[in-house]
């Protein structure tokens, strides 16, 4: 599989990069201008598989070339190197991209508290994520720029299911940790209140859902077995 890979360098994306191509698949990766591999082997020991195409958070032309004679996409967007409220844009040029392309298959990584998930918090998520949207609010009302990460993934996800052209799947990883993949998460529609989650393992079930279809049009919230109700 010829994947794209839209999240620069944060956790999840270099995971999902990673994996995909220790699994035999050819990567495509975004970054932007200003970042750099942590490990500068990569692209000498992944030459056959790897592309980089570097490009500004906006700059459309980028997203077509990284998108190019790809068959499906993970976007893994990580608010430590992309603002939240660019969020739904790059997600717009994605998606715009991929039908110039002709590419249908998608895996959309958020947050757990996003969309209707935030009704399965335990009580802690629950209190980060409300003070995060009433931060939001009083931000708005004031004219300041306090952006709420939820409300951006909520709005992301939102842009994806009006695209009825698209084959996607959400996945809501809990709090994601460093760690190695296990394998032992749970990817559940339901139940999932709060915990944590590797950003290898938040890899791995992007993977799996491109590899086996994972159900299309769903979402899943992800965390180890331990937190779950």
């Amino acid at each position: 599989m010829r994947i794209a890979v839209v999240g620069g360098m944060g956790a999840v994306a270099r995971e999902v990069a990673v994996q995909a191509m220790e699994a035999g698949h050819f990567v495509s990766w975004h970054l932007y201008p200003s970042h750099t591999l942590e490990d500068p082997s990569l692209e000498s020991d992944y030459t056959q598989v790897l592309r980089i195409v570097r490009g500004a958070w906006d700059d459309e032309q980028q997203y077509m070339a990284a998108l190019s004679t790809c068959d499906a996409v993970v976007v893994a967007l990580d608010q430590r190197y992309t603002k939240p409220e660019q969020f739904v844009p790059i997600q717009r040029l994605v998606q715009r991209s991929m039908r110039s392309h002709g590419i249908e298959r998608i895996v959309l990584v958020t947050a757990h508290g996003s969309g209707d998930s935030n009704r399965q918090l335990d009580w802690m998520h629950w209190a980060r994520f409300n003070v995060n949207q009433a931060l939001h609010s009083l931000s708005i009302a004031s004219g300041l720029l306090c952006w709420s990460v939820a409300a951006q993934y909520s709005a992301q996800e939102a842009v994806l299911a009006a695209d009825a052209s698209l084959k996607y799947t959400v996945l809501r990883p809990a709090t994601v940790t460093d760690g190695p993949a296990t394998g032992t998460y749970l990817a559940s529609p339901t139940h999932v209140f709060g915990g944590y989650i590797s950003a290898a393992d938040v890899a791995d079930c992007a993977l799996k859902a491109l590899s086996h279809e994972m159900d299309i049009s769903q979402a899943f919230s992800l965390a180890y077995s331990s937190r779950v109700a």
